[in-house]
């Protein structure tokens, strides 16, 4: 869970290239690309130290950048076991660049940093370390205008020696945690001693957490951290994270001890911590037989739907198929019925829309239904469906409330057309009402303050006028502001103003402002005129504010 976080993604991209960072990365590594050179122990722009172990050229380093007065790093490389990638680089056949920042994990070793260094800040005079760092050597950096001083290549015992002391004596909780990195990190026998001696004796527990995550890593771990998931005395955020690690293990009985685990294990997070591991794990066939089980028959019923909702994240026929008889079993509630219904919707299109649609049209549940309609909302395509169901009289208007929502927030460009067609062709004063309130959270905020604009000045209903100037007000752009200002200006009504003047109040807009401002100082009706200076004293801005103060002056 904390080990292969993938903290920082930036993206630099020549015209046309493309890149699937959840598959193969059209993307290639490139030694040309390189900015820093590690050859022969030693770095390009660093200052060398000599000595004959890596502590007395640490001692020296220390001794050398103790007269710089000011903060310095010392580093050194080491053996780096594969499978592991440190801030990755990687170059695009047009020269394209993706960065990762961070520790990840690399799958096939494609990716994988070979050329990696220990970087240890030293506060000025060198008495402590304020940070710790691993950083790959491919990448240039300017560590913060701090010298380097470069110790060449470290032996894994007396690399593992030096980092196992200072993770115990650093001050920084955040150096100590990275400092365990740098410990899983190196390909060496000697680093599942370390980190179990971290884990069984740290008072950090981040750093405990850390080493739990490197050891899952490591093969024939599995009973020593399915040891810590059992044990009741320990801290949920370890035993969750020993329940990750074994999802990660490469060890054959993984998930079989995961699901002896789930048996035995009581406490929710940790199940539910156990659930999410299944899932992850590469025996996906036996994952999914595992997670139906539970979706199925699992009593706690928070459980049931944390299995429901990772069947839909699974690419396995039998999953749509639990997911359908969940939806279609009464006993199983609504709510489970509904995260059901959601898992549908994350599967690929092909597979959720059918399967949606017959929710749509004949499950019993309105609830259940309305789910449905969201989730088809949320999918390309769907539209035509949708404005059918917003129009069939036969359906309750709370389902052809959900339609019109879903048409509202799609992404596709016609949806305010098709919303605006829609209005035209029904004569329900509800429905319409519906369409007018939905048209708000439409995407093109133009086309909307256009439908909404066209009905304050065209519609015969009063009370779709009404509720036309009430929603331009609720949306927050000076073009929904100028509209009602014109619209205020053409007016005759002076009740149907004083809406405007209301609407306009509910805008944080910079042109709804003025035109209240203007109303304050210049309408003839001073009915008008307070009911401006009402809206303006609501108004948290510093020129109404001011605008006040001159009034009261």
């Amino acid at each position: 869970m904390k080990l292969f976080l993938v903290l920082t993604l930036s993206l630099a991209t020549v015209a046309g290239a493309k890149f699937n960072l959840e598959g193969e990365m059209l993307a290639e590594m490139s030694g040309k690309h390189s900015t820093a050179n590690a050859t022969g122990g030693q770095v390009q722009g660093f200052t060398k130290v000599d000595g004959t172990d890596l502590k007395s050229r640490l001692d020296e380093a220390v001794r050398q950048g103790r007269s710089e007065g000011k903060r310095f790093w010392t580093a050194y490389t080491f053996d780096v076991r594969p499978g592991v990638g440190i801030d990755v680089v990687i170059i695009g056949s047009r020269g394209s660049i993706i960065t990762i920042n961070g520790v990840t994990n690399i799958s096939g070793g494609r990716y994988e940093t070979r050329n990696l260094g220990v970087f240890l800040l030293h506060e000025k005079g060198g008495g402590s370390i304020v940070r710790a760092e691993l950083y790959n050597l491919e990448r240039e950096r300017d560590y913060s205008g701090y010298a380097v001083y470069w110790l060449g290549r470290g032996h894994n015992e007396e690399s593992l020696n030096l980092l196992a002391g200072l993770v115990k004596t650093v001050q920084s909780v955040e150096a100590a945690d990275r400092l365990t990195d740098c410990i899983g990190v190196h390909d060496a026998p000697q680093v599942e001693g370390i980190l179990k001696d971290l884990i069984r004796n740290s008072s950090i527990e981040r750093v405990r957490a850390t080493a739990v995550s490197w050891l899952g890593h490591i093969p024939g771990q599995t009973p020593f951290l399915a040891g810590l998931v059992r044990d009741e005395r320990e801290s949920l955020k370890i035993r969750k994270e020993a329940a990750d690690a074994i999802g990660e293990s490469p060890d054959g009985d993984a998930l079989a001890t995961l699901q002896q685990l789930y048996a035995s294990v009581r406490h929710r997070e940790v199940r539910r911590e156990i659930l999410d591991s299944v899932s992850d794990n590469d025996d996906k066939s036996e994952a999914v037989n595992f997670l139906v089980r539970v979706a199925e028959s699992e009593p706690d019923r928070e459980l049931r739907r944390e299995a429901i909702e990772s069947l839909g994240e699974q690419q396995d026929a039998r999953t749509l198929q639990a997911l359908e008889r969940i939806v279609n079993d009464s006993s199983a509630g609504t709510e489970l019925q509904r995260a059901a219904v959601e898992a549908i919707g994350e599967r690929p299109e092909g597979e959720a829309v059918p399967l949606l649609k017959k929710v749509v049209k004949t499950h019993a549940s309105t609830a259940v239904r309305r789910e449905a309609i969201e989730r088809l909302g949320d999918l390309a395509g769907q539209m035509s469906f949708l404005i059918d169901l917003a129009r069939d009289e036969r359906e309750s208007l709370d389902l052809r409330r959900e339609a019109i929502s879903a048409l509202a927030e799609s992404d596709d460009a016609a949806a305010v057309s098709a919303l605006q067609s829609l209005y035209s062709s029904v004569a329900d004063r509800k429905v319409k009402q519906e369409i007018i309130s939905a048209v708000e959270d439409s995407e093109d905020t133009s086309a909307a303050i256009t439908f909404l604009t066209d009905i304050t000045r065209n519609d015969a209903d009063p009370e779709a006028r009404e509720r036309a100037i009430s929603v331009l007000g609720e949306i927050d752009e000076d073009r929904a502001a100028e509209a009602l200002s014109q619209l205020y200006d053409s007016e005759r009504s002076e009740e149907v103003r004083e809406r405007i003047l209301s609407a306009l109040g509910e805008s944080d807009s910079r042109a709804a402002l003025k035109k209240l401002m203007d109303v304050a100082r210049n309408d003839p009706s001073m009915r008008l005129r307070k009911r401006a200076i009402s809206a303006i004293s609501e108004s948290d801005d510093p020129e109404a504010v001011r605008f006040l103060e001159g009034i009261i002056r």
